[in-house]
């Protein structure tokens, strides 16, 4: 009885790797483990993104980013790494996807909701594109728009 314990945690092993390659290709299996930064999808790579934000990795955050050096949206995203760096207590509550069922190359507009304990709650409404690239997706546009406000 004792030594089928270990044949069955071997066969669960092995009916867990088949299942991470039947639904994925080795390839993103292998590069997702080397870059964590790797995204499969723009929606994931987005959240991914500002949760770095939230968490203060902005280095972290602008690999994720193929903005031109001095562009507005270059700007923007300093903009925020200030603001984060000032209010230590500035928190992400949500990111909600308004027009997920565009293309990302469209652009996506993307609405983020902070809180802080020191300044009242904020939202701001962001249009952002990606690009697929062989590391996975990155942002080339992270705009800052006026998109209709959610009602109260």
């Amino acid at each position: 009885m004792r030594h089928s314990r270990y044949v069955w945690i071997l066969g669960l092993s092995i009916v867990c790797l088949v299942t991470i390659i039947t639904f994925q290709t080795p390839q993103t299996v292998i590069t997702t483990m080397a870059d964590p930064h790797y995204q499969k999808d723009s929606r994931t790579t987005i959240q991914h993104f500002w949760s770095l934000m939230d968490l203060r990795q902005t280095d972290l955050a602008k690999e994720l980013l193929m903005l031109p050096e001095g562009s507005l949206d270059d700007q923007e995203f300093k903009a925020w790494e200030v603001t984060l760096n000032k209010d230590p207590l500035l928190s992400l509550q949500k990111v909600e996807f308004l027009n997920s069922d565009l293309p990302s190359t469209q652009g996506i507009i993307v609405r983020v909701y902070w809180s802080s304990a020191i300044q009242k709650a904020q939202n701001v409404t962001y249009l952002m594109s990606l690009k697929s690239t062989e590391n996975g997706w990155r942002i080339q546009q992270f705009k800052r728009i006026n998109y209709p406000a959610v009602p109260s």
